[in-house]
């Protein structure tokens, strides 16, 4: 699948989408995240992955930020752009979201349905002096973790009210397994018995219903050495 517009643009695309939300959360007193939702409502995010040159290069940030919060009611007349202000975490945020969708060809509606603007802004720290490979895969895992469904420890903890540390309390098992078992960092299917009984106890339930399904890949699909 080809780019919806040549890379000679993605510079001016970075840095309109970054003033966007600059101007909208500083100037217009808008929290990141109603600008994302009216930058999609407004139908100007659809323009961006279709490669429109009228937004993508003929549209400075404060023109798509008027637009959009003007579209959705938003738009404080009074307002004007602050200069000079410097890299702001939603201006970052703006910038790394125009690489994203341009080198991931998703749709920007799917991005903030499952990981919120504010939460994007907030990798600013450490993530702002870092690559911007990293924080692709960064916004990469935080997706893929979104659409994961819960874990049956997850779903078995919350039917019974508990916090994570409160689980940690009642079954003796460590905060940061429990964390891990249920962000899938590590697999609950390979904890030792005994954390296994841990659980199983203070969730009264059987070991078998803490176990994750994990289908076995078909031999012919698996990659053969070279």
């Amino acid at each position: 699948m080809t780019h919806a517009y040549n890379r000679v643009y993605l510079a001016d695309a970075e840095v309109c989408l970054a003033n966007a939300f600059d101007y909208a959360v500083y100037d217009c007193a808008v929290s990141g995240s109603m600008f994302a939702h009216a930058f999609v409502q407004s139908g100007l995010a659809q323009q961006f992955e279709r490669g429109n040159p009228r937004v993508v290069a003929g549209m400075s940030g404060l023109d798509v930020a008027c637009e959009a919060l003007g579209y959705c009611g938003l738009l404080d007349e009074e307002s004007n752009p602050t200069y000079g202000r410097g890299l702001s975490p939603e201006y970052w945020a703006g910038q790394m979201l125009a690489r994203y969708q341009w080198e991931r060809r998703c749709r920007f509606v799917d991005v903030f349905s499952h990981v919120p603007f504010d939460r994007i802004a907030g990798l600013y720290y450490p993530l702002h002096e870092a690559d911007s490979d990293l924080f692709m895969e960064q916004l990469d895992r935080l997706l893929m973790e979104s659409k994961l469904p819960k874990t049956n420890l997850a779903r078995l903890r919350a039917l019974h009210g508990l916090s994570q540390s409160e689980l940690a309390r009642v079954s003796g098992v460590g905060l940061k397994s429990i964390q891990a078992y249920e962000q899938r960092v590590n697999s609950i299917n390979k904890a030792s018995g005994q954390t296994l009984r841990r659980l199983a106890m203070a969730l009264n339930c059987p070991i078998e219903s803490l176990l994750e399904f994990e289908p076995e890949v078909a031999v012919e699909y698996l990659p053969r050495e070279l």
